[in-house]
């Protein structure tokens, strides 16, 4: 081999071992996130309830709309399910502020943006890092294969074929904790901002009074 091509081959090949480190990282991260994304279907079927009893409730005759009696009993608890429950918690001092209210639904959207960002990091990555471990051992293979040293060639195909599965796990984990959440966050988002047009519109009704 020319320097050029040796060096190429090197580089390539030194890479390998942070390769398969940082697939065995990401798949302890990956499970970790199964463990999180089952608990939080857990706490989300356990919290569903509360927030369909109170999207049920009838008015109370002592308010005088019902989007006030609403915004007046969504504060007092905090069991919901998902990112409403951070709305009803770090809400609950500035209900009467409905510009740090509207700042607070900006912050969740971002948070939520941003814990489908990690899954989609997943997505990409995993697979990604699968593809290098299966294509940066095939170059010492063929060279055992052209040398006749079959067991070399042999353990560099178990660790492309190790690679790729476990690149593809990773990205599979990743990829159906995404679609979940997704779905999820969007109907956390979709009832944070029913809740804000109630408080807007009972704040102006007061206004208007």
């Amino acid at each position: 081999m020319t320097p050029l091509i040796e060096t190429l081959y090197l580089l390539s090949t030194a890479l390998m071992v942070p390769v398969i480190l940082a697939l065995l990282g990401l798949l302890v991260w990956s499970l970790l996130e199964v463990g999180g994304f089952v608990r939080e279907a857990r706490e989300r079927r356990r919290c569903g309830d509360a927030w369909q009893v109170f999207l049920k409730e009838s008015p109370s005759p002592e308010s005088p709309t019902p989007q006030q009696r609403n915004v007046a009993a969504f504060f007092e608890r905090s069991d919901y399910p998902g990112l409403v429950a951070c709305f009803a918690e770090r809400g609950r001092a500035i209900q009467a502020d409905a510009l740090r209210l509207a700042k607070l639904v900006s912050e969740l959207e971002i948070e939520a943006a941003g814990r489908l960002a990690r899954m989609s990091f997943g997505v990409r990555v995993g697979p990604i890092l699968g593809l290098m471990g299966t294509l940066i051992p095939m170059g010492p293979a063929l060279i055992g294969l052209s040398s006749g040293d079959i067991d070399v060639m042999a353990r560099n195909l178990v660790v492309a074929f190790s690679t790729t599965v476990l690149g593809l796990l990773v990205g599979g984990i990743c990829y159906g904790i995404w679609l979940v959440r997704r779905q999820w966050y969007a109907r956390d988002l979709s009832d944070i901002e029913y809740i804000y047009q109630c408080i807007d519109e009972s704040g102006g009704s007061a206004d208007a009074a």
